[in-house]
């Protein structure tokens, strides 16, 4: 048994399950050895999946017994944030207040680490968290099952998070730990085969082209902002890119598919 929890492709899984959510993981079972989140980094999209498949079982029952479609994409997404403990949205908010402030590189990184939450903050996370329930009911309402809308999009964003880190460099603000090295070509292509054959075989083709290009904007946008605001990416932009890029591709899905009715 012991052999069986060392096989290195379960240590990279469940290496990104610890940190991604608060599923409860004794990691001694598993390595002596830190984790090695760059090195587990192609199963950052499976993780996502399972955030979605355990976020949209929720909400799938809540339709099933008969509570409204609003209501139950509300709970479905209530319960992804407390598995995950937010963690995309904390740096959403975040990002949002420092950047929202504006000044030096210094005083945005300081507003950035204030725990306190400010009204950019605020507002963005409550926007995002409005808007991501309006992508759900959307595609809720054009046939699709909650439990494939959400592991899908939290798939994406967990996807877009390697192409983040490789296409920018990090800021002399982000904490060791914060920011995974840089990630091979292997790891990067098996990361988007296995979130590209969930998606393929869901959704039209035309729609992921679409929400693929709305998920490179926001990824091209906040390497621009980044840089300019900080110098480079930190955790929180990271993060924050994650979250918009989920509903960028949602969105492009959403829009296509509506499109066609």
């Amino acid at each position: 048994m012991k052999v069986f929890l060392q096989n290195k492709y379960l240590i990279d899984f469940f290496a990104t399950v610890m940190f991604f959510t608060r599923i409860p993981i004794n990691w001694t079972y598993f390595s002596d050895k830190a984790p090695d989140l760059t090195r587990a980094a192609w199963s950052f999209p499976i993780v996502g999946f399972l955030i979605g498949i355990i976020s949209g079982i929720c909400g799938e029952f809540c339709i099933l017994v008969n509570l409204p479609i609003f209501l139950s994409c509300t709970i479905a997404i209530a319960v992804s944030l407390m598995v995950t403990g937010a963690f995309h949205e904390d740096g959403l908010a975040d990002m949002a207040d420092g950047f929202g402030a504006g000044g030096s590189p210094e005083k945005i990184n300081e507003i950035m680490h204030d725990s306190r939450l400010g009204t950019y903050g605020t507002s963005a996370l409550t926007l995002g968290l409005l808007i991501r329930i309006g992508i759900t009911i959307a595609l809720v309402d054009l046939g699709y099952s909650m439990l494939i809308i959400l592991a899908i999009s939290f798939a994406s964003g967990k996807l877009a998070i390697l192409f983040m880190r490789n296409f920018s460099y990090p800021s002399n603000f982000a904490k060791t730990g914060t920011i995974i090295e840089y990630i091979s070509f292997n790891k990067i292509l098996l990361a988007t085969i296995i979130w590209s054959i969930a998606v393929v075989f869901i959704f039209p083709f035309l729609g992921i082209l679409l929400g693929i290009f709305l998920a490179a904007v926001v990824v091209l946008t906040m390497i621009k902002l980044s840089n300019r605001k900080l110098g480079g990416i930190t955790g929180d932009i990271l993060g924050a890119t994650a979250f918009l890029t989920e509903l960028a591709f949602m969105l492009g899905l959403a829009i296509y598919l509506g499109s066609m009715f």
